[in-house]
């Protein structure tokens, strides 16, 4: 069933297509057409991307994150404010703005529309091989999904920003929501719960502003309160809802707030519906490491927070999974390695509730 729904989506359609046209057009050369529709389905995403960095040259318009690459990390000048990160293998893009207004997010997705044409136009103009016109095939295909206003967990498509989004209101809210979520990754905590008020009171029902105000509350450690919207943020069906709920229920059991037997059903529960929504399960490690951790499994827990750790590029979750990380040494009776795996953490966010309370219990276990 999920593999169905997956191709029935505008991307999983437009991907059979666009193979079918391939190998019709690059015949009897069928594998050199295929490459070639790769080589522009990359070129294409890329240069969407290219355009969104591009835009941060639009007064208004600020960098929030840039990842080169793909597969273990290598470089790293990241921020709570701001990702930098270069990996292993540099192969794609990944780009991610904030605007401040509804016209600077148009002026965004224009950017990213502009590039994401070139290897459309530039393939289409020197198709005359098997290559190149599975080249010109893939990148006009991506250039069409792109313009169809839609968002998934892991994407929003430049015809959503372009479409959708502005006159939303999630686009009217887009300011106030980002200024909430800057405070809170900053450790502001005064400052972020102030935003918050505001937008309780002018939005207490709009996903983005709900998202928004979770972050505030498990940055200052009120897990419990934090299940309750995010249970609400749930009602939507967005898989990434499902994957808050997963990780807040278990920090929730973990600090006392919650028994452990309801906050595990829930966030098994939780990730189970994450991954038939079609949240990618390895985005889900951070959670499930939790889950381990509290179900006594220790070196299942260590595996997966490891590998969320290296996964995520956001500094905050890093830190979450370094300290469930460190807590999971911790109950396995490896202080040393837990002591080495939380000074890591705190060079990331010391404030953090999970980070701190972790260095808390550390100190008590001498």
């Amino acid at each position: 069933m999920r593999v169905v729904h997956v191709l029935f989506r505008p991307g999983g359609l437009a991907t059979a297509v666009t193979v079918a046209v391939a190998v019709v057009l690059s015949w009897p050369d069928v594998v050199t057409g295929l490459l070639g529709a790769l080589a522009g389905g990359l070129a294409a995403v890329v240069a969407n991307q290219a355009g969104l960095l591009a835009s941060v040259l639009v007064p208004g318009v600020t960098l929030r994150k840039l990842v080169l690459g793909t597969g273990p990390r290598v470089a790293d000048r990241s921020t709570p404010d701001r990702i930098v990160t270069v990996r292993a293998v540099p192969v794609i893009l990944s780009v991610s703005v904030r605007a401040t207004t509804a016209g600077r997010i148009r002026v965004v997705a224009l950017c990213g529309l502009v590039c994401e044409a070139v290897p459309a136009a530039g393939g289409v103009l020197l198709a005359d091989g098997p290559f190149t016109r599975g080249l010109a095939t893939a990148a006009v295909a991506a250039l069409a999904v792109s313009l169809v206003p839609a968002r998934t967990a892991t994407s929003t498509s430049t015809g959503w920003l372009l479409f959708r989004l502005p006159r939303s209101a999630a686009g009217q809210a887009a300011p106030l929501v980002d200024q909430v979520l800057r405070a809170a990754q900053a450790g502001d905590l005064r400052t972020a719960e102030q935003l918050a008020v505001r937008l309780r009171a002018h939005h207490p029902d709009l996903p983005p502003a709900l998202a928004a105000r979770i972050r505030v509350l498990a940055a200052q450690g009120r897990y419990a309160e934090a299940v309750v919207l995010a249970v609400r943020l749930t009602a939507g069906h967005d898989p990434g809802a499902f994957a808050v709920l997963a990780g807040l229920t278990c920090a929730t059991v973990e600090s006392g707030q919650l028994d452990a037997e309801t906050g595990l059903v829930t966030a098994c529960l939780a990730i189970e519906n994450a991954t038939a929504l079609g949240y990618p399960r390895h985005r889900l490690n951070g959670a499930r490491a939790m889950v381990e951790l509290l179900r006594g499994n220790l070196k299942e827990a260590i595996t997966l927070a490891r590998m969320a750790a290296s996964a995520t590029d956001d500094v905050l979750c890093r830190a979450d999974d370094l300290a469930t990380l460190a807590r999971a040494h911790m109950a396995a009776g490896d202080n040393r390695t837990a002591r080495q795996v939380l000074t890591e953490a705190e060079k990331l966010a010391r404030w953090w509730p999970r980070v701190a309370t972790t260095r808390t219990r550390l100190e008590v276990a001498g």
